[in-house]
C-alpha cells in the first residue's frame, strides 16, 4: 500500500524555496554574494529570470571590483 498524501503534508512552492535559500545561505562553500542576491530578490517578490541574471551579474562585478566581501575558503 502507498502512503496517504494529504495537503497538510505538501509544502507550498514558496516554503520549499524559502527553506532552500535558508540552507544555501549557511553553506560557506557557496559564493555568498550570489546567495544574497537571490535571497534579496525572493524577499522582494522579484525573483524572475531576468532580474536574477541581472542581480547575479552585479554581484559578480562587485566581487571582481573588490566592492563586496569575497568568501574565504
Amino acid at each position: 500500500m502507498g502512503a496517504i498524501v494529504t495537503t497538510e503534508n505538501i509544502r507550498s512552492a514558496a516554503k520549499v524555496l524559502s527553506d532552500f535559500l535558508d540552507e544555501q545561505s549557511k553553506d560557506k562553500g557557496l559564493e555568498q554574494a550570489s546567495v544574497s542576491a537571490i535571497t534579496e530578490l525572493r524577499s522582494k517578490g522579484k525573483l524572475t529570470r531576468t532580474n536574477l541574471l541581472r542581480q547575479l551579474e552585479e554581484a559578480r562585478k562587485a566581487v571582481l571590483n573588490g566592492d563586496a566581501p569575497q568568501d574565504k575558503g
